[in-house]
């Protein structure tokens, strides 16, 4: 399956995309803010992160429509209350392009993926990430308190969410 937003698309990852998801990957702030994230991130983390076969999710790299340069990746968990995370590569951010890929993907989530639910959570301190889930239009709902555990340290998060109405404006 392959969504599109104008000059952005999501697509599953191939074996193809390992050398870009590996260059991506260097950069610390995935690291700080993503809970089990490598680091530093290697050759066999991205080729492990792309056979994954049995995924509890759905995963696509975003990418640009016309040239297909790796942008960021972003995964939504379909179940009754799901869940969607993403990153995005360091050149590639302040361009919307979290903002557009998630209203993209929490869309078909919600409309048509069957999640009755979608929430989003962002570390405290990732206050980027936080206006990516209000512009894609997520409400914020409360902190929880040591809910994230990255590296050896349990974080607080913000809980977003989105419902089905959300879409429709009710």
């Amino acid at each position: 399956m392959d969504l599109r937003d104008g000059d952005l698309r999501l697509r599953p990852p191939t074996k193809a995309d390992v050398p870009a998801i590996v260059e991506a990957c260097q950069d610390a702030e995935l690291a700080r803010f993503i809970p089990g994230f490598p680091s530093p991130y290697t050759m066999s983390d991205a080729k492990a992160w792309v056979a994954r076969k049995q995924r509890p999710a759905r995963t696509f790299l975003i990418v640009d429509a016309e040239t297909d340069r790796l942008l960021g990746a972003i995964e939504v968990r379909v179940a009754e209350t799901g869940s969607i995370g993403y990153w995005v590569r360091s050149d590639a951010r302040g361009r919307d392009v979290a903002t557009r890929a998630t209203k993209l993907l929490a869309g078909w989530a919600l409309e048509q993926g069957g999640v009755e639910r979608l929430e989003l959570t962002t570390d405290v301190d990732n206050v980027a990430s936080q206006r990516v889930a209000e512009k894609a239009g997520f409400t914020r709902e409360g902190v929880l308190r040591a809910h994230l555990k990255i590296g050896r340290a349990r974080r607080d998060s913000v809980m977003f969410s989105l419902l089905p109405s959300d879409l429709r404006g009710a």
